[in-house]
């Protein structure tokens, strides 16, 4: 496996993991989210998955690079937030909506910022780079 790929897996796996759970019909998830607001569930959901996007794309890049990847890292995690939704728009007792799409995308956006602040701690940086 070459040596970027490898940082692509956490990604490739949170994917299945976000598609099987959209095959879940409404009364399965609602058993599961404890009456949590659809909003946050998404936005968390969609953190985690952003964590894993920027592990993927942020590898080995100097800070001078990290604008477009953090552009590649929201893109990425919008094209999937849409393919999610037309794909659950086919699961019967499921329903897409807008509001979940940027909810998604939100919390993207929030792991990217999570991301920018916990790496001007030095120590995490060189973590960063050595990982």
């Amino acid at each position: 496996m070459g040596y970027r790929a490898k940082y692509y897996i956490p990604a490739i796996l949170y994917v299945l993991l976000i598609f099987a759970l959209s095959s879940l019909n409404q009364v399965t998830v609602s058993k599961f989210t404890w009456g949590i607001e659809d909003f946050f569930l998404h936005a968390v959901e969609y953190h985690f998955f952003g964590v894993t996007l920027i592990w993927a794309v942020f590898r080995d890049k100097p800070w001078q690079e990290l604008k477009p990847s953090y552009r590649l890292a929201v893109s990425i995690g919008a094209l999937l937030a849409i393919a999610d939704e037309f794909y659950q728009s086919f699961i019967p007792g499921r329903f897409s909506t807008v509001e979940d799409v940027v909810a998604d995308v939100f919390g993207v956006i929030l792991s990217i910022i999570t991301f920018s602040l916990l790496m001007k701690i030095p120590a995490l940086e060189r973590f960063r780079q050595h990982a």
